[in-house]
């Protein structure tokens, strides 16, 4: 398979040129748009999307009335940069956004552009990597958080507390997130057992359920830093070298790190499966929220996942170390006002960064010039031709993996950081599949060289390695990162 050259796609140029360009001209129509991020949420679990297992009925209702996208990928598998791209159209690299960096604050965002054109905008977020102090602010009127690492639940009162108080006549532009898929999965009944059938845990898979993220090759270990520090080894994340470093630093442990049985870790899966039903509750009531305030038919409501999580792929229980499907496709489903299009589906391939130009698109906003993404406005309307055949993504902070999927396939590379000046070469020099690279299995040669070929035109594309510029957090949320798996929180 030979995959058509990448659309080019420039450095973003600055907001002045942009403000320059746009003005202020009016959008010809304003709907209101509601952007709902569901935190660590698998699209294998949509049952719109094919998974037979009825997790996701609210979910599934409100696809059948919208656009749906089977194919999307985020870009980064951590939450406030991969949430950043999705605001500002560009790839974690372009905003330094792998690390925590004030200067994204000079960005120009969705939010910020929205506001140019008259929106009253708001997000109500979960805490955690969204909080006021680490998550993307940028253009927002009204930005708040719930407790760390909350829910819809949390945020969705607080959000129509907002939407209540807002200003009639004028379009408003709100964004509610939540970690309701989040470790740790057990959830308030029915929900935290509803896919077990189990009525109870034992005191071993209680201790099981609330640290999943320390489960690696069927051992629980005492520490996630353990994990990190060895999961480095090798050239890839998975190599045999790092699984060999994994289990040599477990050796000494004052104790052995327990064995999880097959079937707990088959647990593991089933209490995911109830924190989807979870959110997909809580999702249902937002729609039922909307709709009692007649804010459901003129509002463009978004649906999406900012990463996912893997359940025992590589065996691993964590969305830190990898860059795969597990980890990256996500739901995205974009519901027009009047449910145009409803039932929809899009084949093709997208990314998260082409959420904030299809949205600019719909409202007839112009995008600032340089952004990554494409307006999917046109794939939504029946016409997916000239969409990029291949969307990018890469691992955590600390995991230089990076990766090209296709409609049918995956590569993925692992050595050199995005933003070197070697990559590139070094991309199109290394054997296939070779040390430094991993196909999807099943991906044949041409499939192999052609992906090699576009992850090195995109690589190419990024601006040279910066600077990390941390942003001092406070002493409580940065306890709560860590303990959430957030290593990079310093």
């Amino acid at each position: 398979m030979i995959f058509p050259p990448a659309i080019p796609r420039l450095p973003a140029l600055t907001a002045l040129v942009w403000a320059l360009l746009v003005g202020c001209t009016p959008a010809p129509t304003t709907p209101n748009i509601v952007l709902v991020s569901l935190d660590t949420f698998r699209a294998d679990r949509v049952g719109a999307f094919g998974f037979d297992g009825e997790r996701t009925p609210n979910i599934d209702r409100f696809a059948a009335q919208a656009v749906s996208f089977p194919h999307a990928y985020s870009q980064i598998t951590v939450t406030a940069p991969s949430h950043l791209s999705v605001f500002t159209g560009l790839y974690p690299a372009d905003v330094s956004a792998a690390s925590r960096n004030p200067s994204a604050k000079g960005l120009t965002t969705l939010a910020k552009v929205l506001g140019v054109y008259g929106y009253q905008t708001a997000a109500r977020t979960a805490g955690g990597d969204l909080s006021p102090e680490a998550g993307p602010t940028v253009g927002f009127d009204s930005y708040a958080s719930s407790v760390h690492f909350g829910s819809l639940h949390h945020t969705v009162p607080m959000a129509m507390e907002w939407l209540d108080g807002a200003e009639r006549g004028r379009p408003f532009f709100l964004f509610v997130h939540g970690y309701d898929t989040h470790t740790t999965y057990m959830k308030p009944a029915p929900y935290g057992l509803l896919h077990t059938g189990l009525s109870g845990l034992t005191q071993e898979q209680e201790v099981l359920a609330h640290a999943t993220e320390r489960v690696v090759d069927g051992r629980l270990h005492p520490s996630f830093l353990l994990i990190e520090d060895a999961r480095h080894a090798g050239t890839r994340p998975r190599s045999p070298a790092a699984v060999a470093a994994m289990a040599e630093a477990v050796t000494h442990l004052p104790l052995p790190a327990p064995v999880v049985s097959e079937s707990d870790q088959a647990l593991i899966g089933h209490l995911y499966d109830g924190a989807v039903s979870y959110a997909d509750a809580q999702f249902g009531l937002l729609l039922a929220e909307l709709e009692a305030r007649g804010r459901f038919e003129d509002t463009v409501i978004v649906l999406m996942g900012d990463h996912g999580e893997a359940l025992g792929e590589h065996g691993m229980y964590h969305r830190c170390c990898t860059v795969d499907d597990a980890t990256t496709h996500v739901p995205l489903i974009v519901r027009l006002p009047h449910g145009e299009r409803g039932g929809t589906a899009v084949s093709a391939v997208v990314e998260l960064v082409d959420l904030m130009p299809t949205l600019l698109d719909l409202v007839g906003a112009v995008p600032p010039a340089g952004i990554r993404g494409v307006s999917l406005l046109p794939a939504m309307r029946g016409a997916p031709e000239g969409l990029p055949p291949v969307a990018f993504s890469q691992a955590a902070p600390g995991v230089q993996s990076l990766s090209a999927r296709s409609l049918t396939g995956r590569l993925t590379y692992t050595g050199l950081p995005l933003g070197s000046a070697l990559l590139p070469d070094m991309i199109e020099a290394a054997a296939l599949p070779g040390p430094s690279f991993e196909a999807e299995e099943g991906a044949t040669p041409a499939e192999q060289a052609a992906l090699r070929h576009a992850l090195a035109v995109w690589a190419r594309g990024m601006p040279p390695v910066q600077t990390k510029e941390e942003v001092a957090l406070p002493a409580e949320l940065r306890a709560s990162l860590r303990e959430h798996g957030y290593w990079d929180a310093k």
